[in-house]
C-alpha cells in the first residue's frame, strides 16, 4: 500500500504509464509459496487491543480510508482476516517492478490491488481509488511509501480522504519482539508467536478535517498517527 501524489488536474491522463508490470509464470508460483509461509507466520502472532480498536470493530460497516506507516505494512491484511472478514479492502501499490511482487501477494489475501503512486500512474490510481471506495471497499494507504522518507505524511493521502468523502482511520501495529530491516523505513519483522499491540484513531470524515486544506490535514494526520505509534529499537537484519 503506497502513498499517492495527486497530479495537477490540468495534466492529461495520457501522459501516465498505461500498464503496471505484473508477475508471470515462475514468479507467480514463487510468490504463492512465499505467501503461504508469510500467512503461517502472521497467524502465529497474538493481537492485543483496547477499547479504541474494539469500538471500530463494533461500528456498522462503512468504507474507510485506512492509513498506516510503510514499516508496519506486513500485518495490514491480518487484522481484516481475523476480525473483519466480511469487509472488502483495496490497497494502493506502486506501479514499479517491486510493486508487482506485492500485488501478487495481496491478491492471494483477497485484497484488491490498485497500482500507482506519486512516481507514476498517479491520476489513474486516484480515480480508481475513489471508484473502489464508492463501491464499498476500504482503502489502505501508506503515506510515506514507497520511497520515504520514513514517517513523512505526504499530502496525497489527505487529498484522497478530503475528496473521497470516506471516514479516516489511522492504524498502528506496535511490536513487543521484532527485527528491523536496513531499509529506508527500517521495516519491522515481528518474531513468530510474539504479541502485537494494535492502536487506532478514528479521525472521522475527511471533509471535516482542516477545512479542506490537504497540506494542513497532512500535518494533523501525521501528529495523530505518531501519537499511536511506538517506535522502539530492535536488532537489524
Amino acid at each position: 500500500m503506497e502513498e499517492l501524489q495527486v497530479a495537477d488536474k490540468a495534466k492529461p491522463a495520457a501522459d501516465e504509464p498505461k500498464a503496471p508490470r505484473q508477475l508471470k509464470g515462475v514468479q507467480r508460483v514463487a510468490m504463492i509459496v512465499v505467501g503461504f509461509f508469510v500467512r503461517m507466520w502472521t497467524r502465529s502472532l497474538r493481537f492485543h487491543f483496547g477499547a479504541d480498536v474494539q469500538a471500530f470493530l463494533d461500528k456498522p460497516a462503512e468504507p474507510a480510508i485506512m492509513i498506516l506507516w510503510h514499516n508496519r505494512l506486513l500485518l495490514g491484511p491480518e487484522l481484516y482476516r481475523r476480525y473483519l472478514p466480511e469487509r472488502k479492502i483495496a490497497g494502493l501499490i506502486s506501479a514499479s517492478s517491486d510493486g508487482a511482487w506485492l500485488t501478487a501477494f495481496f491478491e492471494q489475501l483477497g485484497i484488491k490491488p490498485i497500482r500507482g503512486s506519486r512516481h507514476g500512474r498517479g491520476v489513474q490510481a486516484f480515480r480508481e481509488l475513489i471508484k473502489a471506495s464508492r463501491a464499498g471497499y476500504d482503502i489502505g494507504i501508506t503515506p510515506d511509501g514507497s520511497r520515504g522518507p520514513m514517517y513523512d505524511m505526504k499530502a496525497g493521502a489527505a487529498t484522497l480522504a478530503l475528496r473521497g468523502g470516506a471516514p479516516i482511520l489511522l492504524l498502528s501495529y506496535n511490536y513487543t519482539r521484532a527485527c528491523r530491516l536496513k531499509s529506508w523505513d527500517r521495516f519491522y519483522l515481528p518474531l513468530p508467536f510474539s504479541r502485537i499491540n494494535v492502536r487506532v484513531d478514528d479521525v472521522g470524515y475527511g471533509k471535516d478535517l482542516a477545512n479542506g486544506d490537504a497540506k494542513q490535514a497532512a500535518v494533523i494526520l501525521k501528529q495523530r498517527l505518531m501519537a499511536i505509534t511506538e517506535d522502539d529499537e530492535y536488532s537489524e537484519l
